[in-house]
């Protein structure tokens, strides 16, 4: 019997409705997981024929880009519905000086561990052929392509779903995922790479907020820091032992540091 009294013959499996919004949602993140893969691929395998020293300059990081414009073609609509409202130029403004700080303070880090442990600094040396002046603002631009879709468009459109910390993690996740060949050089190494960009996420998704232009804006900033921080200790070769353990846990404490400043400044300002 039914709480009113009336049976029902054939009540069958209970049903939870579904919201077209959130439906399109997912499906626009589907869409946008695809052609990043498919844009990734092509840009691997058009690298070599670019002439391009991938370390100088890898074409995979417009992937993302590619990924989010296919997207925003497609459902343009449900993303225009879903993305978050402009934050003020204040908040902006602070949101760019904490991403600074917070990739000043990696930096000091990742510095402060090889001067302790005897480790060279490679410093403002030559990358992939090119001049450090040259890869200061070629890494800038990979740093945007990549940005426009992760914390860009992907970020945000979780959060419409989710808690912004789950929605940080998933992108996380996702973005490291991406880094293939982090993964096959052996398990220590993509352990570390897993954390150090987890880490990142978290850095770039509290502190990213807005509008997509705002967003991708600070994010973009605050990648680029973190590839010329990275590359000062390293140069070319970012999986390098142990740098790549000094990477790790450098990035887990800004990461826990800016996770703090986020909640504090949450409380004061809810």
């Amino acid at each position: 019997m039914s709480p009113t009294g009336i049976s029902n013959a054939n009540p069958g499996p209970a049903r939870v409705p579904r919201s077209p919004t959130a439906a399109k949602l997912w499906s626009a993140l589907g869409v946008y997981i695809l052609a990043t893969l498919t844009a990734s691929v092509a840009l691997l395998a058009a690298q070599p024929h670019s002439g391009i020293d991938p370390a100088a300059l890898s074409l995979v990081q417009f992937a993302p880009a590619l990924g989010a414009l296919t997207t925003w073609l497609l459902f343009r609509k449900t993303i225009t519905a879903a993305l978050p409202p402009a934050t003020s130029s204040r908040q902006l403004t602070k949101n760019l000086l904490a991403v600074v700080t917070a990739c000043t303070l990696f930096y000091l880090l990742i510095t402060a561990a090889a001067l302790l442990t005897n480790t060279a600094l490679v410093g403002p040396a030559p990358v992939g052929g090119v001049p450090f002046a040259i890869f200061i603002p070629l890494q800038l631009i990979g740093a945007f392509g990549e940005e426009t879709g992760w914390r860009g468009l992907m970020q945000p459109l979780l959060e419409s779903r989710l808690t912004k910390f789950a929605a940080i993690l998933t992108t996380g996740t996702t973005w490291a995922l991406w880094h293939v060949q982090a993964f096959t050089a052996g398990p220590i190494t993509a352990l570390c790479f897993f954390l150090g960009v987890l880490s990142f996420a978290t850095i770039l998704g509290y502190l990213s907020t807005g509008t997509f232009r705002q967003r991708v804006l600070i994010a973009a900033v605050g990648h680029w820091l973190i590839n010329i921080a990275s590359c000062l200790l390293t140069g070319d070769n970012t999986l390098d032992h142990p740098q790549v353990i000094f990477t790790a846990v450098a990035a887990a404490i800004t990461a826990a540091a800016v996770t703090t400043y986020h909640f504090h400044s949450t409380r004061a300002h809810p």
